[in-house]
């Protein structure tokens, strides 16, 4: 017999799928309530509006915790493989994500208003744990970076950007073996601009 999920996992999985398909807008706490097999009461009274089940979700499905945990065992690593397990872990994350990203590009579009400030939120954590990475490396001597922030926005602006073309609006793959050329040169430009200083050349990161 098979174990009923706890209704809290329900809703957001509920949540998760409507808002993907139709949008935050689109997707009412009624509909969700009743795909998950709950009172719509039993929703509020587990995240008290549609906009805090909207985050929790959104936590839920960001890249930031699985960057964070990978982060350690990357520090004793040469740097360009440390470099290449973040660009293929975030890319990895971002694929999986698609569809909710996709509904978030249009919600921002919509409501700039309510969405701008969860993107900058979010961006200012991943920017956050993605530069924790480039200080420590700075600090164990092990290479000499750039200023390890602007290396963290440089990291995460050319991986999304990667994955904005070629999954987004071409509907292809950045795992693909196709774009493997492309993945090899991110992770070279980034070790190479994260590099440069040790030699006492000014990078351009």
């Amino acid at each position: 017999m098979t174990t009923k999920k706890p209704a809290r996992e329900r809703i957001l999985q509920a949540a998760f799928e409507l808002m993907s398909d139709k949008g935050f807008a689109g997707a009412s706490t009624r509909e969700i309530a009743l795909r998950a097999g709950v009172a719509e009461v039993t929703l509020f009274r587990q995240f008290t509006s549609k906009e805090n089940l909207f985050r929790q979700i959104t936590q839920d499905h960001s890249t930031i915790p699985v960057i964070e945990e990978l982060i350690p065992s990357l520090l004793d690593k040469p740097l360009n493989e440390g470099i290449a397990s973040l660009v293929n872990v975030f890319l990895g994350k971002l694929s999986d994500n698609k569809p909710w990203i996709r509904m978030f590009q249009m919600e921002l579009q919509r409501d700039p208003e309510t969405f701008r400030p969860l993107c900058q939120s979010f961006l200012d954590e991943l920017y956050r744990v993605c530069g924790s990475y480039f200080t420590e490396v700075l600090r164990r001597g092990s290479s000499v970076c750039c200023d390890p922030k602007l290396a963290a926005r440089i990291f995460v602006m050319l991986c999304y950007g990667c994955f904005q073309v070629e999954e987004m609006q071409l509907g292809g793959s950045c795992k693909s073996m196709d774009n493997k050329p492309l993945i090899d040169s991110i992770v070279n430009m980034l070790c190479n601009g994260v590099a440069a200083a040790a030699s006492g050349v000014t990078p351009h990161c």
